[in-house]
Parts: C-alpha cells; structure tokens; sequence
C-alpha cells in the first residue's frame, strides 16, 4: 500500500513538472490572443505572437527571405498567429526562396504585422528586379482550387515595394496576390512603385483591402493597383487554373496615385465578379502623357451586384475616364450602384457605362457621356 501511495505521489509530481515546463515554454514564444481581427480562426487553439528578429529577420538591409519564412512555417506548425516584424528594410528574393515563382509563401490563420508605414519596408532585392516573381502569396495557391488554398490571414502596418522606377521592369509577378484563398484582410499598408499590381485578387472570395495606400511611378502596361481576376489564363503567375471567380470583395479607405493606365481593375479575363464594394477610395491619376481610368474593368467580364460610393478622383489628362463600366455581347452589369462620387481634373469622361446586354436594377447612376472637367470644376454624382 505504501508502495502504491508513493508511487502515485510522485506521477502527480511528475505531471505538476511537465505542465509547468509546457507553460513555461509557451509564455517563451509570448502567447496572446490575436487581436482586433475578424478572422475566427485566430482566435482558436494555441495563437502565438512572433517576433521575426527571434528567427533571424532584423530588418538590416540584407536578404531576410530564409528567416521570415522560417517564422511562417513555425507558426504553420503550431496552428496559426501573428508574426511581428520590426522597424527596417526586409529584402525578398526567389533565390532564397521555397519557391520558384514567390518568395514569401504565407500559410493558413497567418497575421503578418510590421511597425508601420514607412517604418517596416519589405522590398524585392535589385539583383531580381527584371526576374519575374510575387513577393507575397498564400501557399496553395497553385496547388489548391476554388477556395481552398490558405486563407484566414492578415496583412498590415508596413510597405512593400519594387523599388524604384525602372525602365525594364519583369513581366510577371505582384506585391501581394491571392489565389483560391478565402477570408483575407491587407490594411495599413503603404505600396509603393510595382511592376505588375500592389495586389492581385485572383479566384478568391471574402477579400477586404482598407486604409491601405498606394505611390506607384512605374508606367507600364498592366500595373492596376488593385485588380480583381478569375483563376484563368492571365491570373497570379503560376496560379492552379480552375476558372475559379471572385467575390465578396470590398476596396475602402484607400489613397491610390498612379502613372498607370487603369488603377482600379474590377475585372479581368472573362471574370464574372460578385458582390463587389469600392466605397471611400480617393484615387489620383498623375499621369499627364497619358491617357488613365480610375476605375474600370475590361470588355470581356461581368459584374454582378456592386456599389461605388463616395470616391473621390483626380485626373490628369483630357482623354482620361474616371469610373468605366463597359461590356461586349456576352457579358452583363447587373444589380450596379454608383452614387456620390467627386470626379475633378482633366479628362474625357467623368462616368461612362455602356452594356449591349440587357441588364437590370441600375441604381443612382449619371449617364455622364461626356464632361469637361479641364477648368477644374467638380461633379457630384
């Protein structure tokens, strides 16, 4: 009896010892619940806070590409949570990369979270300027089709960038792009010049990007800001091509001043894009050379359900259009609002909708043909 009562007296010992070691080491890493986030996910299981100076990321100007993902992957493992990053220039590279198209993979319930606009620089190294390549994506994203690629994740509070104006840019490849994934969040974050688009919202759903800004100086072909695509022949470089369409996507809050030709994409590659809000956006077109269109969508690809509301754009040039809804034979706007809008500056055309389709339930939409607004007068509509 004694012999069973000491026995028992030291398995207890050795539990209180083992739990203690296990909270011990979880406080190590700075468990905390993620905060301020919609994501549910973040918000089950262990939720562990990293910082990314722990895993050899410290922002000093060279190649940090090995350390940040070895912070993803770790908190991959453990289920999901925030990566912190601190102040300083975080240089990206394919050669460092997991990857041969990106060079940050982004795992499922991921928070990526700097220390501020202009504070936390995330930047693609020049060696690899001309070669193509994303610097951030979901993992799956080519492997995993309709939504299912990893989702759940959050972006904000840094800047990311190409670098500077290059007369020579790659083809292929954007600072944020989201394939297949679903529940995704980008706020508080700078973009500055790129190549091909700030982010690119390619098969996914449930997208919002807010409060976030964009400086690009890079003129050439193709670089929308923000554009929204289906998993198809022109989507995200490397991209599972399922035909996959996007949906529930909200653009709000965001300043945007480009030299591109479209700087807001709604649609592109036969997509057929639903539930669509671009609400609150103030959208600078600089390009003076150049003819630009604040926001648009391309001929071959339908909306469906959409509200633009209370934008607020700047043009440069006199054949510039700032909102251009137009489709061909087969496609349709349905169900589009477009109301309290400020179009200022040079341009052709404040609003220009046009559909040889019959669609139906236009709502608060001017008809604007044609508006001069060269003497700088404002429209509201």
């Amino acid at each position: 009896m004694m012999r069973m009562k000491l026995s028992m007296f030291f398995l207890m010992i050795v539990c209180i010892f083992t739990l203690g070691i296990s909270v011990a080491s979880a406080s190590d890493f700075s468990i905390s619940n993620v905060f301020d986030t919609k994501h549910e996910i973040l918000h089950k299981g262990r939720n562990f806070v990293v910082k990314a100076a722990t895993f050899g990321a410290t922002g000093n100007g060279t190649d940090q590409t090995q350390a940040l993902q070895s912070a993803l992957n770790y908190l991959e493992r453990v289920g999901g949570g925030k990566l912190v990053l601190g102040k300083g220039t975080f240089l990206l590279s394919l050669a460092k990369s997991i990857h041969d198209k990106a060079c940050i993979i982004i795992p499922a319930g991921v928070t990526i979270e700097g220390s501020g606009m202009g504070v936390t620089i995330l930047k693609r190294i020049s060696s690899e300027r001309k070669q193509n390549g994303i610097l951030l994506v979901n993992k799956g994203y080519d492997t995993k089709g309709e939504y299912e690629a990893a989702g759940n994740i959050t972006l904000r509070n840094f800047t990311i960038t190409d670098g500077g104006v290059t007369s020579k840019p790659r083809a292929y490849g954007d600072l944020i792009a989201l394939g297949h994934a679903d529940n995704v969040l980008i706020e508080h974050v700078q973009s500055l010049n790129h190549d091909q688009h700030f982010v690119d919202i390619c098969g996914s759903r449930n997208v919002t990007v807010r409060d976030s800004i964009g400086n690009n100086l890079q003129d050439t072909y193709g670089t929308a800001t923000i554009q929204i695509d289906r998993a198809k022949n022109l989507g995200i470089w490397g991209l599972l091509l399922d035909g996959t369409n996007p949906k529930n996507v909200t653009i709000e809050n965001n300043k945007i001043t480009s030299m591109s030709e479209l700087m807001l994409q709604l649609g592109h590659d036969q997509s057929t894009v639903e539930n669509l809000n671009v609400v609150s956006n103030v959208i600078t077109g600089v390009n003076t050379a150049k003819p630009q269109i604040a926001v648009g969508k391309d001929i071959d690809t339908s909306i469906s359900t959409a509200n633009i509301k209370d934008n607020q754009i700047k043009l440069s040039n006199v054949n510039s259009v700032g909102i251009n809804l137009v489709s061909d034979t087969t496609n349709k706007l349905e169900k589009i609002s477009v109301s309290s809008n400020i179009v200022t500056g040079k341009m052709r055309t404040a609003t220009f909708i046009d559909n040889t389709v019959v669609s139906a339930d236009f709502e608060d939409v001017l008809y604007s043909l044609y508006v001069d607004l060269s003497s700088g007068i404002k429209v509201l509509y």
